[in-house]
């Protein structure tokens, strides 16, 4: 379990913890259980013959409660399943008195640095020993139903990525579509509202220079809640697909 201390520059316009900033944290957190369990960044390169690096594939996080600045909290994570191509893991954030702030699931695959394709996880993370835990939350599907939906955008960003939105597998990080997306939501919603739980599909990578397009539209499915949102970003010029998203938003506190 990891402990940190919520600073200033991790919060929001309320005080309170940004989502942005809270997966950081999950991915710090995510990064050093790795490690202890074997097959971090440095095991990739150690055990293999060829450059491989982690990315993530599918996210959801689900927010109970924010903590603001100067609180401190736990997070738990821990690797669940493990299948030839993914490997997939769970997040609890807990205030210190033990109060379930937020859970989050998430998928990861392995890459080639080189060819930049997916690849089969190595065999000696196939054959790890995952610890027990006794309530994993359930496997996100690879394709799920908002990846289909009707998508009429309401607001549109454009976005040139920055030196600072990659990472050292020389892509976007994945926190850094979060942030563009967040702040292409209407202004009332951002002041009036905090974010309730974020679903993330990740189709493909972006790099330095790249021109995206950043699109927000009203979830106008039956089944969906007047206050859910869905997201695209794409590659401006040829359209493709980098990421979907749905989020749903609440009245805040």
């Amino acid at each position: 379990m990891d402990t940190f201390t919520l600073r200033g520059y991790e919060t929001d316009a309320h005080g309170r913890l940004s989502v942005p900033a809270l997966m950081n944290i999950l991915q710090e957190s995510a990064n050093r259980n790795a490690a202890e369990h074997g097959f971090g960044m440095a095991d990739l390169t150690q055990f293999s013959q060829s450059a491989l690096g982690w990315m993530l594939m599918r996210f959801r996080l689900r927010m109970y409660h924010y903590p603001v600045y100067g609180q401190t909290i736990q997070v738990m994570t821990y690797p669940t399943f493990v299948e030839k191509y993914f490997i997939y893991r769970d997040f609890r954030v807990l205030a210190e008195d033990g109060t379930l702030l937020a859970d989050a699931t998430s998928t990861w695959l392995v890459f080639s640095m080189e060819k930049r394709t997916m690849v089969p996880l190595p065999d000696f993370i196939r054959n790890l020993t995952l610890p027990s835990h006794p309530d994993p939350l359930p496997r996100l599907p690879l394709k799920p139903d908002f990846q289909t939906a009707p998508f009429s955008p309401i607001l549109e960003k454009t976005v040139e990525v920055g030196w600072l939105s990659i990472d050292q597998n020389q892509h976007v990080n994945n926190v850094a579509y979060v942030q563009w997306l967040v702040e292409c939501v209407e202004d009332e919603t951002l002041k009036t509202r905090e974010l309730a739980e974020i679903d993330l599909v990740y189709r493909t990578e972006s790099h330095w220079h790249d021109r995206l397009r950043v699109q927000l539209a009203i979830d106008t499915s039956a089944e969906a809640p007047s206050d859910t949102r869905l997201h695209r970003i794409e590659h401006s010029g040829s359209g493709k697909e980098i990421l979907l998203a749905r989020t749903r938003w609440r009245t805040s506190d």
